[in-house]
């Protein structure tokens, strides 16, 4: 470890237990607001828009948004880094993120045409960016090393819980203006909950980092090969993982006929069980595994198993044509999910090339993982049009053992 970055550690502000707690709460209602209606809301809005294109008009709606979101969630990271205010780094950045999350979350709803809709999505995206790359940053910010795992893991649990908060809502509350003006509402108080639990971080950039030689543009990105390695694991294992649960509202509503076999109910009922189901798996797998690379910090053993065991659920849905089955991929897609969520963000941090630019280059594993957000739905979309939902199950598990294949090549962790 050089000496500049023993000396950040060094200096680095001490976290009380809320921290924890509070980086649950904020990144859970943060990936609700990207994760949630997703899964629900927007494929209704959609239905609701343009029920005879529905596949695409929610392919053009998420894409847009998520290049958006490529484009954006870099340049903020890289603004919080150098942002240099009385309250830190962080979080201006946080409270910009609420300033344009309130507003468009009272809009949305209303959205009439798959334009306005889209336009509305994309802002609400900008929002979310402009809360994860600084929210991240705090883990390689504040926590010691040998507590990464379980903060990690913190992530990979607001991941899983997020979904079920998302659709939850949904089924709740139906309208979807109802919907987000209370995802919107329970964004603020979990953001200002986190504020006040790293308020003590007044970290400034410092004096060097806009006097390197070579100019503003010197080391734009970072040079290490494992980073990018780690870059190309999320985007393949987002990539399979969207492809997999991204129409699971029309997997269930065409393939299972869930709403059929179980009167009374409806298709985002049968979201809901599932991301129930799923949920409790994700968070078992996300601590025991952060808890594991904590003590051992081994990391590719515990990736390569969560890849195989997330693949054999993917394959599942390939070949399976009933409720119980789906059941099953749910638990094996959660077990692979919080196992890979908590470890491959703890190797990321341990990773970074750059202590003094950690939030532009975890903005860049936002990247990742925002890539396979957006081009998820739209190569899923063209593998249901071509060949239907099984072999958009089946690219889903290759594509998750190819991410697994990537993380042997990275020779900077265990």
């Amino acid at each position: 470890m050089s000496a500049a970055i023993e000396g950040n550690a060094l200096s680095r502000p001490r976290i009380g237990r809320g921290y924890y707690p509070a980086l649950i709460a904020a990144s859970t209602t943060m990936w609700s607001i990207i994760l949630g209606p997703v899964l629900s809301t927007i494929p209704s809005q959609v239905n609701a828009i343009a029920p005879g294109n529905k596949v695409y008009g929610l392919a053009l709606v998420t894409g847009i948004a998520g290049v958006v979101g490529i484009i954006t969630n870099p340049l903020i990271g890289h603004l919080s880094d150098i942002t240099s205010t009385r309250l830190g780094r962080r979080i201006p950045w946080l409270l910009a993120g609420l300033a344009v999350i309130l507003p468009v979350s009272v809009v949305i709803g209303d959205a009439r045409t798959l334009g306005e809709l889209a336009l509305w999505w994309t802002l609400l995206q900008i929002g979310a960016n402009m809360l994860m790359a600084p929210t991240s940053a705090t883990i390689p910010d504040l926590v010691p090393e040998h507590r990464r795992g379980m903060a990690s893991a913190c992530l990979g649990i607001a991941a899983a819980v997020a979904p079920v908060l998302g659709t939850g809502v949904q089924t709740l509350l139906a309208s979807p203006r109802s919907v987000y003006l209370t995802l919107g509402a329970l964004i603020v108080i979990a953001q200002l909950f986190f504020i006040l639990t790293i308020r003590g971080d007044r970290a400034h950039p410092p004096l060097q980092q806009t006097r390197k030689e070579g100019g503003p543009h010197h080391d734009l990105l970072p040079h290490s090969k494992d980073f990018w390695l780690v870059c190309a694991h999320r985007i393949l294992f987002g990539l399979g993982q969207n492809m997999a649960l991204a129409y699971l509202f029309f997997y269930l509503q065409d393939v299972i006929h869930y709403a059929e076999y179980h009167p009374g109910q409806s298709t985002d009922d049968g979201v809901l069980a599932l991301t129930a189901v799923y949920a409790p798996c994700v968070i078992i797998a996300a601590v025991v595994s952060g808890s594991l690379t904590d003590r051992t910090h081994r990391f590719k053993w515990c990736l390569v198993a969560a890849t195989v065991i997330f693949a054999a659920g993917a394959v599942l849905g390939a070949v399976t044509g009933s409720w119980i089955g789906v059941m099953a991929l749910a638990v094996l897609t959660g077990i692979g999910y919080g196992a890979y969520a908590s470890t491959s963000m703890a190797m990321a941090v341990h990773l970074l090339p750059d202590d003094n630019r950690r939030a532009r280059d975890l903005s860049l594993i936002n990247v990742a993982d925002l890539s396979a957000i957006a081009l998820g739905p739209i190569i899923a979309a063209m593998g249901i049009a071509v060949s239907g939902y099984s072999a958009v199950f089946i690219a889903s598990g290759i594509l998750v053992i190819i991410s697994g294949i990537a993380i042997t090549r990275i020779r900077g962790a265990h």
